[in-house]
């Protein structure tokens, strides 16, 4: 496949993690292509229940393209050459891609910082050290 959408559902061959076999598996795609490759970012997709705290259900999976309920193996994220992809399955539903940001954030600890609120007497885009920072 040429081409892929982020956060679009497609097939893949995957390896197992225990052994050399691999299996064709849903996965989602979470980034745009890089480098003259074009490596993308994956999260493999699984229909077994058991989950890693940062793995999430899919909610709309039946509109999504899979045939199971699956749950987003966060915790499993790799990379692979877009031209690896093999079908295209579907794509996340809005609040499914909105709950999987969540988690990848979580999983490699991009929590968003509080915003701060100026504090009395602060003008706006004025610190200490002027435009510094």
């Amino acid at each position: 496949m040429s081409r892929s959408v982020t956060f679009g559902v497609y097939t893949t061959q995957l390896p197992f993690l225990d052994t050399k076999e691999a299996k064709v598996r849903p996965v989602i795609v979470v980034s745009q292509p890089h480098g003259k490759h074009n490596v993308i970012a994956i999260i493999p997709l699984s229909s077994k229940p058991n989950q890693e705290a940062v793995d999430i259900a899919l909610s709309h999976w039946q509109n999504e393209g899979l045939v199971k309920p699956s749950i987003a193996r966060v915790h499993r994220i790799t990379t692979i050459l877009q031209s690896d992809l093999l079908t295209e399955l579907g794509q996340l539903d809005t609040s499914d891609i909105e709950a999987l940001k969540e988690s990848i954030r979580t999983f490699l600890n991009l929590q968003k910082p509080p915003v701060a609120e100026p504090l009395p007497g602060d003008v706006l885009g004025s610190t200490p050290l002027g435009d510094a920072i």
